[in-house]
């Protein structure tokens, strides 16, 4: 944190200040959300997000965040309130960071939102350094332009994560911006038929050994394909059967196919996509996650992204986009036809307690993050 950062104690004394409560006050009443808080939170979060706001969001914060104190909840909702009424909320998943064979808890924040009646009184920098003050490490994933800056200020700052794009086709594209449906086929089809060529010359065939096969629902297989992953030395989340299954196919807001490699019946890969229909028209598959076994190494990865490729361009999917934060990957995508744009609210940072026992954290190079690690499913 920044040696310009107040210390905990005085931005207290300040945003109590600003709020009309004592210190003592405003401590008091960051507490875990319960039920009877929702009708609040929600309101908070319609006048927030505004006309963004497309999902039940009332059934996505039961699924998201613990509101009954359950010992195995997979995320927790901190709120301040001044009585019945909410003045700002802090979302957070409990994660299990994962390098080597050691494991480190986290959370990792998703939603921070603060009334806008009361926005300047510093309430989204408290709501933060109050997280701090009870756990050892915390990551947050994705800024908005009000937040960028906080996050800035905070946290260590790691490397974006960037987004890439394969086209697969420019005919939809073309035919929603040329007049002419005519034109636009005719001039969409030397292009397409040279995106096709070059996926063909780029293509390697998979293992031998693989065989495909959706998932429904992972099982201890897929916990065995985490303990002998490739690149165990990198920093990622853990992943596990129950995880995944409450991640991919329990979310209310999104739905996700996996694709499974099996080899002697044992998993030993599996990319997770979606795939959406944009405002435009467009068809997009976005591949969210993605594991593969020690044994197939990075190439593994790479045959595990063509087989998404192949599947999307059966869907008629217009592109492919991934949007990672892992040095390796990224390299490959731009070998497999991908291009890349910087997305400046794509932020990651990390804030450590005792930053000499975590210092091997602060290595960009070494994170592993996917979209699967972020709270943006379902929004357009």
């Amino acid at each position: 944190m920044s040696p310009r950062t107040p210390s905990f104690s005085q931005t207290t004394t300040l945003v109590a200040r600003a709020l009309g409560m004592a210190g003592s006050e405003l401590q008091a009443s960051f507490r875990a959300a319960r039920h009877e808080d929702l009708p609040s939170i929600m309101d908070v979060r319609r006048r927030v997000i505004g006309d963004h706001l497309t999902w039940n969001d009332e059934q996505y914060l039961k699924w998201r965040y613990d509101f009954d104190g359950r010992s195995d909840a997979r995320g927790r909702c901190l709120v301040v309130c001044h009585g019945s009424r909410v003045l700002g909320m802090i979302g957070a998943e409990f994660v299990r960071i994962a390098i080597r064979a050691e494991r480190h808890d986290a959370l990792s924040l998703m939603d921070i939102m603060v009334d806008p009646k009361i926005d300047g009184s510093g309430l989204g920098i408290w709501l933060n350094m109050a997280v701090f003050q009870s756990n050892p490490v915390v990551i947050e994933i994705g800024a908005n332009p009000n937040s960028i800056g906080l996050i800035t200020r905070l946290f260590d700052r790691l490397p974006d994560r960037r987004e890439y794009i394969a086209p697969l086709t420019l005919k939809r594209y073309l035919s929603s911006r040329v007049r002419s449906k005519i034109i636009a086929r005719v001039l969409a089809a030397p292009i397409d038929a040279a995106l096709a060529a070059g996926r063909a010359l780029t293509s390697r065939r998979a293992p031998r050994e693989w065989h495909l096969h959706p998932i429904k629902r992972f099982d201890a297989s897929v916990d065995r394909l985490f303990s002998r992953r490739s690149s165990p030395s990198d920093v990622m989340f853990e992943r596990t059967a129950g995880y995944l299954n409450w991640r991919m196919f329990g979310n209310p807001r999104a739905r996700y196919s996996v694709l499974g490699a099996y080899s002697n019946a044992e998993l030993v890969g599996y990319a997770a996509y979606q795939l959406s229909q944009r405002s435009d028209g467009l068809r997009v598959v976005i591949l969210v996650d993605w594991l593969v076994d020690e044994r197939f190494g990075q190439a593994g990865i790479v045959d595990l992204i063509q087989q998404a490729v192949r599947f999307a361009a059966k869907d008629e999917a217009d592109f492919v986009s991934v949007n990672a934060l892992h040095a390796r990957t990224q390299r490959r995508l731009w070998r497999l036809g991908f291009v890349s744009h910087a997305a400046p609210f794509n932020t990651v940072g990390v804030h450590f307690g005792d930053r000499e026992r975590y210092a091997e954290l602060l290595d960009g190079s070494r994170w592993f993050l996917t979209e699967a690690n972020t709270d943006v499913d379902g929004i357009a």
